[in-house]
């Protein structure tokens, strides 16, 4: 007996680990469904949106760098009264006072003047740079928490794929069970009609494929909710859905190289310390002075210009006019430097509150290191148990199979009673639905395994 349970355990393995090695990782059905629910997220779309905001940012802080020019001009009209007060002199012959009173004038005129103005930033204490740089890493940590919002989307369209196999399955036990069962309820209406048997056993059996019609409805019910949630997620029709179909197979994998680093979130943090230490540097950088090149174009032309002088020393009242009063150009150029020595505390406010920024992100990273590690270990214990778990469950379904034809080679000769033939084939129903649930473990397993280290979708498309 024990030469017979060992030979069954070694054929036991040969059976699952050849179909395993000569399987691809995932089923080719599935590939086009999960591109498909990646290209219609909403949550993915607004992610790599918020990386395309954050190179608009980029494209400003670089324009920086870029001379600025600008133009100015206008025209105005100008009066005024205006009142001269000298110190009293006196003529050196006769004595006479001069401007002893105030010297009162009106001036008006209208000027037209146009400025154009060029600026560019030589140095700003490598703030500009800096500022780039914390933006580039903004955006790298976006664009990987796209990337993990997209395996969690294809882990979400593998396991309800899974699901609607298994009720497939199901459905397959079910009509299997039904054809064995009208079978053997034909037997007992002839068996009723000789005398050989009773209602009772009719009766029995009539109930047996009424719970199993009851699965068969309980199983349409959530057919419907997958497909509707598939729907959801891939845009795809009933009838495309419906055409997706392939066989449960446990997941074939290699855990050699499995590890947290490559986790998308991991990725993400990292990207986020480095964008904080440059905008730690940036800041530092505002203690340094700006320097700047400058140069000015100036067009002026006042005319029409009146001025009266009124009560003046022996002239009396006085008029003066000009035509116009033109400069064409004005040119200037040069550098110049701009230093914030204190601005009130606020250099030292932000430089304290970027360090205090990149000591959180430092904190963060660790703890989400340690904590995606914690569930790397749980989720390889998860996949190992669920592969033995596997293993046991097609033992029971070589031993279930055996134990419904024996039983029903036994009723057949009248050596058992209906109770315990419906009692083995209700067995067998159920031994057989564990196995497809843990393919189904082991597949999610799996795929919980390769999430946590940041490879399901290398996996999957490589």
């Amino acid at each position: 007996m024990k030469k017979i349970t060992s030979l069954i355990g070694v054929c036991l393995i040969l059976t699952i680990s050849t179909p395993l090695n000569a399987q691809n990782f995932i089923e080719d059905v599935l590939k086009e469904p999960i591109k498909k629910a990646i290209a219609q997220s909403t949550e993915v779309r607004i992610q790599e949106m918020e990386g395309d905001v954050t190179q608009m940012e980029m494209d400003a802080v670089k324009s920086k760098k870029l001379p600025q020019v600008s133009f100015m001009g206008g025209y105005g009209f100008l009066y005024s009264q205006i009142s001269f007060l000298f110190p009293t002199q006196y003529l050196p012959i006769s004595g006479i006072p001069f401007l002893e009173d105030p010297l009162v004038s009106n001036f008006q005129t209208q000027t037209f003047m146009g400025m154009l103005s060029a600026r560019q930033v030589i140095y700003t204490g490598n703030q500009i740079n800096n500022g780039i740089k914390a933006l580039e890493e903004k955006q790298k940590a976006e664009r990987f928490l796209a990337e993990a919002g997209k395996e969690e989307i294809a882990k979400e369209v593998i396991q309800t794929f899974d699901q609607l196999m298994l009720l497939k399955e199901a459905d397959k036990l079910i009509e299997d069970s039904e054809k064995r069962l009208h079978t053997e309820h034909k037997k007992v209406i002839r068996a009723i009609e000789n005398g050989l048997a009773i209602p009772y056993d009719r009766d029995k059996i009539k109930l047996a494929i009424l719970e199993l019609e009851e699965k068969k409805l309980e199983a349409q019910g959530n057919k419907n909710v997958l497909l509707a949630k598939l729907e959801y997620l891939t845009r795809m029709t009933e009838p495309e859905l419906e055409s997706t179909v392939y066989e449960l197979k446990a997941f074939l994998l290699n855990e050699v190289a499995l590890n947290v680093e490559n986790r998308t979130e991991i990725k993400a943090l990292k990207a986020g310390k480095k964008a904080k230490e440059f905008a730690y540097r940036k800041e530092k950088g505002t203690y340094l002075p700006t320097v700047f090149a400058f140069g000015n174009l100036m067009y002026l032309n006042a005319f029409d210009t009146k001025i009266k002088l009124r009560d003046v020393p022996i002239a009396g009242d006085t008029n003066l006019e000009t035509d116009r009063f033109e400069l064409e150009p004005a040119a200037a150029v040069g550098v110049g430097l701009k230093w914030d020595l204190f601005k009130g505390n606020e250099n030292n406010i932000n430089v304290k509150k970027a360090e205090i920024e990149l000591q959180i992100s430092n904190k963060k990273l660790k703890d989400t290191e340690e904590k995606f590690e914690l569930l790397r270990y749980k989720n390889k214990s998860d996949f190992k148990t669920a592969e033995q778990k596997l293993l046991v469950a097609q033992q029971r379904v070589i031993i279930a199979e055996n134990n419904l034809d024996l039983v029903t080679k036994q009723y057949s000769a009248g050596l058992v009673d209906l109770t315990e033939r419906l009692a083995s084939e209700n067995e067998f129903y159920k031994v057989n639905l564990n196995y497809y649930n843990q393919i189904l473990n082991q597949r999610s397993a799996t795929v919980e395994l390769l999430l946590s280290t940041g490879e399901l979708l290398d996996k999957i498309y490589n």
